[in-house]
């Protein structure tokens, strides 16, 4: 009698084992996921407010030249890539942008292609214009790039908006009058309608992007992206 009940303390504690495994393959994976998801989630909100501060600096930029605040300096790049801080975006301690690091951040300036444009990169002026229309301006009526600064890892990702062709972008960013009127490979992508912003003509539009691979967060790259994009637009 009492070896009977030996036994059954033996199963019993057998059962218990075999049942806390169970639940644990279970508890585990979801117990990743609540962290892979977490940790995403805390990532771009960051990504987001990297690329918020961006187009704060770019509107200051733009809006007040005397500010001196030119992006495609390094001592520049360095407040957005301090405030990337965590993304691996630096390359030392100054917070230089790392080119072959895990993010990037790109900031373009789109214009819509308008009688302003045409008059200032097309010159002389043809005959028949104004009035400007695409024959005598081939990209009026398009979204062009007037400016591009990458900071970080332009090499493993690139623009959702596409890219100025190679050689037409200043070392301060700017692209000529000339290239935006005519130069029908400097047209941006994703713009008007259904796109990223729907402008009139001669406005513009900055616009801030990044790109950073989170990969290393995850236990289970199935659970969360490991890249993640994030832009905004002013």
């Amino acid at each position: 009698m009492h070896i009977h009940k030996h036994n059954n303390r033996s199963r019993q504690r057998g059962s218990a084992v075999l049942e806390f495994a169970l639940v644990m393959a279970f508890l585990v994976p979801v117990f990743v996921a609540t962290f892979s998801v977490g940790m995403s989630l805390t990532k771009s909100i960051q990504a987001t407010g990297v690329c918020r501060d961006a187009v704060v600096l770019m509107v200051r930029s733009n809006t007040d030249p005397s500010s001196g605040l030119d992006l495609s300096l390094t001592q520049n790049q360095r407040m957005i890539v301090r405030a990337a801080n965590g993304f691996r975006m630096n390359l030392d301690a100054a917070f230089d942008p790392d080119p072959n690091g895990k993010g990037v951040v790109i900031l373009s300036k789109v214009v819509m292609v308008g009688p302003a444009e045409c008059s200032i990169g097309v010159v002389p002026a043809p005959p028949t214009a104004p009035p400007w229309n695409s024959s005598n301006c081939p990209n009026y009526g398009q979204y062009a790039f007037t400016y591009r600064v990458v900071i970080g890892n332009g090499t493993s990702w690139t623009s959702k908006l596409g890219s100025p062709p190679s050689g037409i972008v200043a070392a301060n960013g700017t692209i000529s009058a000339a290239d935006i009127a005519s130069n029908t490979s400097n047209r941006a992508t994703d713009m008007g309608a259904g796109g990223v912003v729907t402008l009139t003509a001669s406005t513009f539009a900055l616009i801030s992007e990044m790109y950073v691979d989170v990969s290393d967060t995850s236990l289970f790259n199935t659970w969360q992206p490991p890249i993640i994009y994030s832009r905004s637009v002013s």
